[in-house]
């Protein structure tokens, strides 16, 4: 795996530089009679302040509150890769009643893929949905959720998906400003996801402690977590090659798109040097539509490895910044619980499987749990009472 000393340097210097990140001043009540969408777009004089303080936030009732709880939409301000301060949204959940001493502890949820447009953003499609079931168990066991929609994601500016530096700052950030918005909500937190939310816990048990010393990270989970995408791009490439390959098929196609979009958010990508001509006419559907609309077969659904690259593309771009983002190569700060699917076809259980080994190989605190007959959608509620308990254990809760 590649070796990340920038990482580890950048992660020591932020120790050192970390700043206090919440405001003095409460969070502006944005007015419920406005349109939904103005929430998401600040006025730019209103941007400006310490990442993880509170720009605004509103109430949330009806179908699109989680039940039991206090539902908040919440803008607040994070850093993006290039140090720019950031709006980025995301929702509160805080339970009903009295808060135990020290305050509700966090949990701070990283939702899976849903694309890159800004109509993908989990907060603009709450409603009754699983991922809103699963944030009323976790307020039902005594626990607030807040759920970032990451940077770029429902508010201006790219998204940069799988990048785990900007992922992770998003977890960080919001779980700062959840006690801005809600002094009820404590400050010590665990950072959680799915898929690519997986991904994004990953990366806050090595960055997020550095990133908000004030708000202590005890733990993260991840489910599913994306992991050795290099290397599912350069076995998609080698089926080009090879006529007769079967691997790289799968849901790699429908996915290229995101990870080329996530990549030009740090660097400079020019697809047109390893995509298709019919890839390229393609591309700009991510921009526009979710990633269901990306699995119709008339777009990137229809699409096999053969479609999207060309035989002697140079992919070295995008595979680095594929590589430097594998979770794989690590340094944890706090413990990890990791749980996957053992029929899972969206992230292989070979991959998860793979990363597990090559960060406990190195020595480091990951719990590893694995359920037969689980698909990637059906890990979170499978898995629901093992991650209770490993949560639990991280707060000191005894049921």
């Amino acid at each position: 795996m590649h070796t990340r000393i920038a990482r580890v340097i950048a992660a020591s210097s932020l120790v050192l530089a970390a700043s206090a990140c919440s405001s003095d001043q409460p969070p502006v009540e944005f007015a419920s009679a406005a349109p939904l969408s103005a929430f998401y777009h600040p006025e730019a004089a209103t941007v400006a302040g310490p990442r993880g303080s509170v720009i605004r936030s509103q109430l949330i009732t009806g179908e699109r509150a989680v039940p039991g709880a206090r539902t908040y939409l919440v803008l607040y301000r994070s850093l993006d890769a290039q140090e720019k301060t950031v709006a980025v949204s995301g929702t509160l959940a805080v339970p009903e009643g009295v808060a135990p001493e020290g305050g509700w502890p966090l949990i701070s949820w990283g939702p899976g893929s849903t694309g890159v447009a800004d109509v993908c953003a989990a907060s603009r499609s709450e409603g009754s949905s699983p991922s809103r079931e699963e944030q009323a168990r976790w307020v039902a066991a005594g626990y607030a959720v807040a759920r970032t929609d990451y940077l770029g994601l429902g508010t201006p500016g790219e998204h940069g998906y799988m990048i785990g530096e900007t992922e992770h700052r998003a977890l960080a950030d919001i779980a700062t400003g959840a006690r801005e918005i809600d002094k009820s909500v404590g400050s010590r937190w665990v950072a959680m996801g799915h898929s690519q939310g997986g991904h994004a816990a990953m990366f806050a048990a090595a960055d997020s402690a550095g990133w908000a010393p004030s708000s202590p990270l005890l733990g993260a989970v991840a489910l599913a977590p994306a992991s050795h995408l290099g290397e599912q791009v350069r076995m998609a490439k080698w089926a080009v090659s090879n006529p007769l390959g079967k691997l790289g098929t799968g849901d790699i196609s429908v996915y290229v798109p995101l990870l080329v979009r996530g990549a030009q958010t740090i660097t400079d990508i020019d697809p047109t040097r390893f995509l298709t001509d019919r890839a390229v006419s393609l591309l700009p559907v991510a921009d526009s539509e979710c990633t269901g609309g990306l699995r119709e077969k008339d777009k990137w659904g229809g699409l096999s490895p053969k479609d999207v690259f060309t035989r002697d593309g140079d992919i070295s771009g995008l595979l680095r910044v594929l590589d430097d983002n594998d979770p794989g190569g690590l340094r944890l700060t706090v413990p990890v619980l990791v749980l996957q699917g053992r029929a899972d076809l969206t992230v292989p259980a070979a991959s998860t499987d793979a990363m597990v080994s090559e960060l406990q190989g190195r020595g480091e605190s990951v719990d590893y749990r694995k359920y037969d007959e689980v698909d990637h959608s059906r890990i979170v509620s499978a898995s629901f009472a093992d991650v209770l308990s490993w949560v639990d254990g991280r707060f000191g809760i005894a049921r």
